[in-house]
């Protein structure tokens, strides 16, 4: 199977997209009650946020 920068591009948008909404549903629960399984939870969020950017980055999809 061969990807195209397009379909690479579409593929991390998409992540990028599931992981920001994820964090969101991690903070808004955190606002709720702040504990330290809900504290992981939010700084593994983040991790995929940073993972997913990372990604994008080494594979020089920015727009310049």
């Amino acid at each position: 199977m061969t990807m195209t920068v397009l379909d690479i591009r579409d593929e991390l948008g998409a992540d990028f997209a599931g992981a920001c909404a994820e964090l969101t549903e991690a903070r808004r629960l955190q606002a709720r009650k702040d504990t330290p399984a809900v504290r992981a939870a939010v700084a593994q969020c983040r991790d995929r946020v940073d993972a997913v950017l990372d990604l994008y980055l080494e594979c020089g999809l920015l727009h310049r």
